[in-house]
């Protein structure tokens, strides 16, 4: 009962409060629960607990990307600024203009966040002080920046290349980025649960957020108009339905999103694809991605020749959760693998 065991010895660290976790192997899947959604009363998470995915959203917008390319509504080598205002003039350094690929593998010469973070500022002084994030207001911050690295050299993660990416696409198909998910997504794998709004229906399985000392935390509102770094909410119960998705490469759609666009990120020494961080272990292909946002951490795991996907949700964002997420991940994948079984 591997998961069983991982999944209570994570639980019984008082750093973490609930955890869900989803194994896929083929075409069997199966969900585990630990711990409580809620530091206050004993309620145990569900396969339909719902869940800040954090920067796990930015495989959506990668996936979404894909979808936008194969239906040959824009192309990865575009200059940007054909879809942007004229006042984003600016992304460009020395006539190489940042390209839709640049902005998806996080080498386009954006910072992390668009304005700055306040310097200094905890999560919820944090989400007074920023507000709530315009389009107009994020535009307005692109349009001031001034690149210092020739679009497509240099990796370094920005949440604000994402939320570019997102408003790119909610132009070239006319939608919001939730109704963008929800139409191309959501709705044709059968995800109920994946949205970036829950409703007060739904509240009771909203799983509290809460940091590495269990302080509840507040959820990334300020991102509410430009969600596609990291505002999507979701079950594990959906998550094995995306990560089914993902498993077949098959499918143009996900064989793009998968295909390596620039070597050797900072992560984990990993190469990125269309937001997917890609790599090798043990002779075998491996695609992931991870999220953490105030009080919550995702990760998710795929080794497509394998069949097999993990993914993990966590209503806590300590400094060693997405470590353990991860750990966990790649001893569940590994005993599926060695096993041709079921890691129960």
């Amino acid at each position: 009962m591997l998961a069983n065991s991982l999944g209570s010895r994570f639980v019984a660290d008082p750093a973490h409060v609930g955890l869900s976790i989803g194994v896929i192997r083929d075409s069997w899947q199966r969900t585990f629960n630990y711990g409580s959604i809620d530091r206050r009363r004993s309620v145990r998470p569900t396969s339909t607990t719902i869940y800040e995915l954090a920067s796990l959203t930015k495989s959506y917008t990668g996936m979404l990307l894909a979808k936008a390319v194969v239906a040959g509504k824009l192309a990865l080598d575009d200059d940007v600024r054909r879809y942007l205002p004229a006042s984003c003039v600016n992304l460009a350094l020395n006539g190489d203009p940042i390209r839709i690929v640049d902005l998806a593998n996080h080498t386009s010469g954006l910072p992390k966040n668009l304005p700055p973070f306040p310097v200094n500022a905890n999560p919820k002084k944090l989400a007074t002080q920023y507000g709530e994030m315009s389009r107009e207001r994020f535009l307005k911050a692109v349009a001031s920046v001034r690149l210092t690295a020739r679009p497509g050299t240099k990796f370094g993660y920005s949440n604000a290349g994402a939320q570019l990416i997102g408003i790119v696409l909610e132009r070239i198909y006319g939608e919001s980025y939730a109704a963008l998910v929800a139409q191309l997504i959501a709705a044709p794998l059968g995800m109920t649960d994946t949205t970036t709004f829950v409703g007060k229906a739904d509240l009771p399985r909203y799983a509290v957020r809460y940091d590495g000392k269990g302080n509840p935390m507040p959820e990334l509102s300020f991102w509410r108009q430009i969600p596609a770094a990291g505002y999507l909410k979701s079950t594990i119960a959906d998550q094995l339905r995306y990560l089914q998705w993902n498993l077949d490469e098959s499918d143009e759609v996900v064989a793009l999103a998968h295909r390596m666009t620039f070597r050797g990120t900072d992560e984990r020494g990993d190469d990125i694809g269309l937001y997917w961080f890609l790599n090798r272990k043990n002779g075998q292909r491996l695609v992931r991605h991870a999220g953490g946002s105030f009080g919550t951490t995702s990760f998710a795991m795929l080794y497509p020749e394998a069949k097999v996907g993990i993914v993990l949700l966590a209503n806590d964002a300590g400094a060693s959760t997405e470590t353990r997420l991860a750990e966990m991940a790649e001893t569940l994948a590994q005993a599926l693998m060695q096993s041709g079984g079921r890691a129960q």
